[in-house]
């Protein structure tokens, strides 16, 4: 990240800020705690960036730091003389022992570490813009290194403090009980979403899984488009299907007409109303749902054939524009790997997916709905490691059973539920396929 391409300008470092922020760590340790992010990557003089990494390392294995020892295992380990020797060690350990300022030192690492890794991502970039062979190499070199500024830049802010947030939880237990706030959050048209789960909240993952034709995508986008009705800024990232064929499904579903009156209507008249045509009354159903979609904040893209810095570098141009509520990515399986983790097991390259989508949906503060295949077994294909990450995990039960299984839906099974407690419930909900739609389960006499 310090190498420096051909430029005429140096590489922007802040020398003072470097000194003082290992200043205060040489003589209050302590304060490591309150700076998780900062790496040795944000100090670009070699000799601080030695230092700091004997530091943490101290540190992690719950050695004591003191002037005279560090000295000494510097030395030990042949660094010392790299370093300046004895005298630059305590000109750092004299600098400016400031904890009052140690954030904001830390605000400067942090700008001049985003400064140098734009720097060594446009050489690269401008390299690839004349050698690559193929756009996909273009998109794969420009996708991850924006990610990386971007998440470098928002990940110093600062941590609230515990009687922050227990102020928090107060204030908005007073209004609950006062009746001022409600905690339903988006709610959805399935009756037991709502009543169990109180709906769609921010900063939540649901995992839905499901095996192939289970409906995992029918139900998202049902999710999706109520919320985006009800008003709130939806984005749906598709990885499977087209733009085109996913408009086809929520066309359907808000027209509350079977998919085949939208992608086969003549056929569709023909058999059920022995007519050449859609009646008068179909085709106003129709219309009046298309009104609604194009009046509603949802947008779908199409991003087959993209990794997750793709995928989270859609997601926050969308929420820049406006700020999302929900996002779906459909689906896990589908994301390509990045091309750092080429070589690892599919497993590990999408438990990587999973946990930078987690993440961004807890950094802005939207609901992500993240359906996943099963595999013949009844696990996630590829990717357990989501579920460690899901704060809800609802998987669509199937009869399976039988050298002949019916397919028969049985209902949606709570397989995790962080924060209400709703483990090993079975919703009474299932797919009515024809009209591409969850509904309550009939009863059955």
């Amino acid at each position: 990240m310090n190498q420096q391409p051909d430029t005429v300008a140096p590489y922007p470092y802040a020398l003072g800020p470097e000194k003082a922020v290992l200043s205060v760590l040489l003589q209050y340790p302590e304060k490591l705690d309150d700076a998780p992010t900062l790496t040795a990557e944000h100090f670009y003089i070699p000799a601080h960036r030695e230092v700091f990494s004997l530091l943490q390392e101290l540190s992690v294995s719950g050695r004591p730091i003191e002037l005279v020892s560090f000295t000494q295992l510097l030395l030990d380990r042949g660094k010392l003389e790299m370093i300046g020797g004895p005298s630059a060690l305590t000109d750092i350990h004299n600098y400016q022992a400031a904890p009052s300022q140690f954030q904001t030192h830390i605000d400067f690492l942090t700008d001049k570490l985003a400064r140098r890794m734009t720097i060594t991502a446009a050489a690269e970039m401008n390299r690839v813009a004349y050698e690559a062979a193929e756009a996909q190499e273009i998109i794969e070199v420009t996708s991850a290194p924006i990610s990386a500024i971007h998440d470098t830049l928002t990940s110093t802010r600062p941590a609230r403090s515990t009687k922050a947030v227990l102020r928090g939880c107060i204030d908005r237990f007073e209004q609950l009980c006062n009746g001022r706030t409600s905690p339903m959050g988006i709610e959805t048209s399935l009756i037991e979403i709502n009543r169990r789960f109180r709906g769609l909240h921010p900063k939540q993952t649901i995992v839905i899984s499901g095996y192939p034709g289970g409906g995992k995508t029918t139900l998202a986008g049902q999710l999706a488009i109520d919320a985006a009705i009800d008003g709130h800024n939806t984005l749906v990232c598709s990885l499977e299907m087209p733009e085109e064929a996913f408009m086809d499904r929520l066309l359907a579903y808000v027209a509350h007409r079977p998919a085949d009156a939208i992608t086969d209507p003549l056929r569709y008249a023909r058999d059920v109303f022995q007519l050449e045509t859609l009646p008068k009354h179909t085709l106003q159903a129709i219309a009046t749902a298309a009104q609604k979609i194009a009046a509603c904040p949802l947008a779908i893209d199409d991003l087959i054939g993209s990794n997750v810095h793709q995928i989270a570098s859609c997601i926050r141009r969308a929420h820049r524009k406006s700020p999302l509520k929900v996002a779906v990515v459909d689906f896990v399986q589908r994301i390509r790997p990045v091309p750092e983790m080429r070589r690892e097991s599919r497993e590990q390259q999408l438990a990587h997916a999973s946990n930078h989508l987690a993440d961004l949906s807890k950094e802005l503060g939207f609901c992500l709905l993240i359906p996943s295949q099963l595999n013949k077994e009844g696990a996630a294909k590829h990717a357990e490691a989501i579920n460690e990450d899901a704060d809800l995990h609802l998987q669509i039960v199937q009869d399976r059973s039988g050298a002949n299984p019916t397919f028969k839906h049985i209902g949606i099974a709570v397989v995790k539920d962080r924060h209400h407690g709703q483990d090993g419930t079975l919703l009474p909900i299932v797919l009515d396929g024809p009209n591409v739609r969850f509904i309550p389960k009939p009863f059955e006499k």
